[in-house]
């Protein structure tokens, strides 16, 4: 049985993620490319010690890295089945997240190291599906690569996050609206999250740092609490693939642990997305900031920022 994870567990990863998806922001500053970043690019710029390559390899895997000890140099090769899909001839944004994908385990040093030293290769299938702490590194990796903070923050974090500025600027930056929702949880000042829902349950949840400040927690993979979320479900099972907008209950989605008679009545808006490729439905949660922070622990917060500012001379 897989030990459950604590919450220093979860914080540690969080941190691990956060320092792979910054060595991602920086190396495409680097390089000074604009949006669509093209990851085999970047890949390009490593050349001849990385060389890369795609094919339609069916269901074996999307990307893998390997190293070669006799040409001392790394080979990435990725899965091209999705463009099929793909009417601007251009690669599927499926096939450009593997293949960012693979260029973290590639730019990560730990990931790198492990394969100079004779370790095997991990073959990835889709995004944001393998619970590894390598995996999930990557995954942050090649979404910070594709959506770089300095580029995207300013189209994420411009107002409140909704499915069409997710689906607006995922077009734009040729990413897919799955790694799009997930890099604006991970820029935007807002409470809110993104979960996917598989087979009927919370398969994963990524939440915003505003929540985590409020004390709401991921819960794990559980079973559906949400009205909401079941009646989606079920629609998607059906073979629906319509998006939509419902308030919910808070409570149905996060632990709250001391806060939660506080918190029991505060409503969120779900709002879902089909990833029918993945057999995922994504959901956008997002509420009221001043329904989870009072006036006083908003001007305690105001008070400790000025005197941090102070301090530091910031």
């Amino acid at each position: 049985m897989t030990p459950k994870k604590t919450k220093l567990d979860w914080e540690i990863d969080q941190n691990c993620q956060e320092r792979a998806g910054k060595q991602a922001d920086e190396l495409i500053e680097s390089l000074g490319f604009g949006w669509p970043i093209d990851p085999l690019k970047v890949a390009a710029t490593e050349h001849p010690i990385l060389a890369a390559g795609g094919r339609d390899l069916g269901d074996l895997y999307d990307g893998k890295l390997k190293f070669n000890k006799q040409k001392k140099r790394f080979l990435l090769f990725f899965n091209t089945k999705y463009d099929r899909w793909e009417e601007s001839g251009q690669h599927h944004p499926r096939t450009r997240f593997s293949i960012a994908h693979e260029l973290g385990h590639y730019f990560l040093e730990d990931h790198r190291q492990h394969l100079r030293n004779g370790g095997n290769p991990h073959p990835s299938r889709g995004e944001f599906l393998n619970g590894e702490r390598v995996e999930r590194e990557a995954d942050a990796f090649a979404s910070s690569l594709l959506l770089p903070t300095h580029l995207a923050e300013p189209r994420l974090n411009s107002g409140e996050l909704n499915l069409q500025t997710i689906e607006n600027v995922a077009a734009d930056f040729g990413a897919s609206h799955l790694c799009t929702a997930i890099r604006g949880i991970r820029l935007t000042d807002e409470p809110c999250a993104v979960a996917g829902l598989r087979e009927g349950r919370v398969a994963w949840m990524f939440p915003s740092k505003r929540l985590i400040e409020a004390k709401c927690y991921p819960p794990g993979k559980i079973d559906l609490d949400s009205p909401v979320a079941k009646r989606a479900w079920a629609a998607f099972e059906a073979g629906s693939d319509d998006k939509r907008s419902e308030d919910g209950l808070l409570r149905h989605w996060f632990k709250t642990f001391a806060r939660e008679e506080d918190l029991a009545a505060v409503e969120v808006t779900e709002s879902f997305l089909p990833i029918r490729i993945m057999g995922t439905l994504v959901v956008l949660l997002t509420m009221s900031d001043s329904d989870l922070f009072s006036e006083e622990e908003e001007e305690e917060e105001d008070e400790i920022d000025t005197n941090h500012r102070a301090k530091f001379g910031w």
